[in-house]
């Protein structure tokens, strides 16, 4: 799910030499919170999402209490690891270090190993899912002899609760000669990729592999139900298979594979429907509409399409479809022909604005789920990358965004006419013949308050407010030059007005475009320095994921949002449940679930600061700046000495800087 967050948590993020180094004296006003010592030089550290501190030396990989100021674990077999070895499993709180010959996942506040490679003489770790509703951790992987192992692991305690070959076994008769040879060699192939896995409830895991859907039971790991796609032609195989958890009935599940969607009942995998529904193309998403289910279609590999393919001009065409969700009968008798990929879908409330890409190129259109029907006679040609939508009464306002060759724009569609209501709209980036167009330099960053949505062009620098309402837009500022040829990275609206945030440059505008505060602080011309202050760790987007995937594929469907507005009620909803009734981030560790918890609440409101690098004044060395957005003024500062690659990290969350101030020593200071 793409959620509109700034991101200001700064790490290094580069290994340094291990030579002995000169203190680092910080200049915070205060003295540390707490300083601890390491055996070994300090080569890197990263906060991570569960709001612990990783903290790599010579001789441990170690995780520290922030809070407390104390070492919490350290494990000597990690010691030394570059950072890039030490990363997140995708949508949760757990991290996993990988060296030859070991992958350990583990706990990054307790230091529990829930996973540990060398146990399962695993040569290659396949899969990797985390699944808080059950409180689990799935991992599937190869040995070197024998088949496939699929183990479940405890998220609290660590502790193994199965380990099965049973997943990758024949579950149909077994054949010979070549339907044999066909069948090993399926099961090999299996054994090989990665699992499809869907929680489906506290107690069940569902798991799609080659050889069919498995509805495995979350505490034994024994096989409740097999149960095979329905293809169109016996003995072929799908290419592409998405397993959706049911948002409105919680008795099944929902399977895409290829050009077809079924639903099937959670007690015994049974099919729900006569038959599946089905579209030209394949199906890469569903949204799950109050009023059907809409399958959101894309273009096969060439040589991989099943059924009849249409390409016009180089381009295939797809046709998507809304199935009901009683008995999978599609609402438009026959498929609704698009120009090519459906890569986007944004509900706004009975409708659904689509995103097609054709050859590079981007349509535009807007769907009518109940009669799947769509309003503009012809898909209409936008400029860029459509970026955000929402349907207004003066039709379709939207916002794209610069891709390698087009700039983006913010128009109005009209839906009668099919014809955009601007033809000088605002737009970004420079004239297209500029040879040094970079398209990520010139998005059009927005903000939404009431009745105004408000936009920064960086094509003439200026600030616009559109309206809602009517669509007309004006100019609100005058033009914005940025030093140090910046251009915004984010705009965010705060009590003391309108914030535009550049790496080095920090603008404050009131709510009539006027300039109350500009700041520039130039960053030091230093490779490492400026390495550790871009690679920035999605901590934030880290949390967020890990929030949604324990509370299921609901967020998810919520997420599909064309507003800021619907994504705050996204966060509101999220938040609800992190706070009502002392709920906590399912099945992990009650150290890391509470901690967790208290930081996705903190994490919902903007931090009102950013961190920027910059040369010292005097001239001697660099220092780290906290800069208040609402005055752009440095609110505090970290002398970060005159070393080439200082190694810190800042955790806005927490709001603490933390400094290896000499060769084994770690400070943890207050902002």
């Amino acid at each position: 799910m793409a959620l509109p967050l700034l991101l200001v948590l700064l790490q290094a993020a580069s290994p340094v030499a291990t030579a002995a180094r000169p203190a680092v004296h910080p200049t915070v006003g205060s003295v540390p919170s707490w300083t601890l010592h390491f055996n070994g030089d300090l080569r890197w550290q990263q906060i991570t999402a569960a709001g612990a501190l990783l903290v790599s030396t010579d001789a441990a990989l170690a995780g520290v209490d922030i809070e407390r100021g104390q070492i919490a674990w350290q494990k000597p077999e990690l010691g030394g690891l570059p950072v890039d070895s030490v990363r997140m499993i995708e949508g949760s709180l757990l991290m996993e270090a990988a060296k030859p010959g070991l992958s350990m996942i583990f706990d990054p506040v307790t230091g529990t190993v829930l996973f540990d490679s060398r146990k399962l003489t695993l040569t290659k770790v396949v899969t990797r899912r985390v699944l808080p509703q059950s409180g689990t951790l799935l991992v599937h992987g190869q040995r070197a002899a024998g088949p496939p192992l699929v183990a479940l692991y405890d998220l609290g305690t660590g502790s193994q609760r199965w380990v099965s070959e049973s997943l990758f076994q024949q579950s149909g008769p077994k054949k010979g000669g070549l339907g044999g040879l066909m069948q090993g060699l399926v099961r090999a192939a299996a054994g090989a990729t990665n699992l499809e896995v869907l929680q489906a409830g506290p107690d069940v895991i569902v798991v799609y592999t080659l050889m069919g859907l498995r509805a495995i039971d979350a505490k034994s790991g024994a096989i409740r139900w097999t149960a095979a796609l329905q293809m169109a032609r016996s003995g072929t195989f799908p290419h592409k298979v998405l397993l959706y958890q049911s948002v409105a009935k919680p008795d099944r599940i929902y399977v895409s594979y290829d050009e077809r969607l079924m639903a099937y009942r959670l007690a015994d995998g049974q099919p729900l429907w006569p038959k599946p529904a089905t579209v030209n193309g394949w199906i890469r998403d569903i949204v799950q509409h109050p009023a059907g289910i809409i399958m959101l279609t894309e273009g096969p590999p060439p040589d991989q399409a099943t059924g009849n393919v249409r390409i016009v001009n180089g381009v295939v065409q797809t046709a998507l479809n809304v199935a009901r969700y009683e008995d999978g009968s599609t609402i438009a008798p026959k498929p609704l022909k698009m120009r090519g990929d459906v890569v986007d879908a944004m509900i706004s409330g009975d409708a659904v604005v689509l995103a097609v890409d054709a050859d590079s190129k981007t349509y535009v259109n807007v769907l009518n789920v109940a009669t799947a029907t769509l309003r503009l006679e012809k898909d209409v040609k936008i400029k860029g990358l459509l970026d955000y939508a929402e349907l207004t009464p003066a039709g379709l306002l939207y916002i794209s965004r610069p891709d390698a060759t087009t700039n983006a724009e913010v128009n109005v569609i009209d839906l009668a006419s099919g014809q955009p209501k601007f033809k000088d709209a605002i737009e970004s980036g420079k004239p297209l013949s500029s040879t040094d167009y970079k398209a990520d330099r010139y998005r059009l960053h927005r903000a939404v308050e009431g009745s105004t949505l408000y936009v920064f062009a960086n094509r003439d620098r200026r600030l616009y407010a559109v309206n809602r309402q009517d669509g007309s837009f004006r100019a609100l500022s005058p033009e914005i030059k940025l030093q140090g040829n910046e251009d915004p990275t984010a705009i965010e609206l705060r009590p003391a007005g309108i914030v535009l945030i550049s790496p080095q440059n920090v603008v404050v505008l009131g709510r009539d475009g006027q300039i109350k505060q500009q700041t520039y602080h130039p960053a030091p011309q230093l490779p490492g320095l400026l390495r550790a202050l871009y690679r920035i760790q999605s901590v934030r987007a880290g949390l967020y994921g890990a929030a949604a995937s324990a509370y299921g594929d609901a967020f998810a469907q919520a997420a599909r949002t064309a507003t800021d507005t619907t994504a705050k009620v996204v966060y509101s909803q999220l938040s609800t449940a992190y706070t009502q009734g002392g709920t906590q981030l399912q099945g992990y560790s009650s150290q890391a679930s509470a901690l967790a918890s208290k930081r996705f609440k903190a994490s919902l409101t903007a931090p009102s600061s950013v961190f920027m690098l910059t040369r010292a004044p005097e001239g001697n060395g660099n220092v780290l700046l906290q800069i208040d957005k609402d005055s752009g003024q440095p609110r505090a500062r970290v002398d970060l000495g005159k070393e080439r690659e200082p190694v810190y990290a800042v955790d806005d969350i927490a709001g603490m800087l933390f400094l290896r101030t000499t060769s084994g020593t770690l400070a943890g200071y207050r902002l």
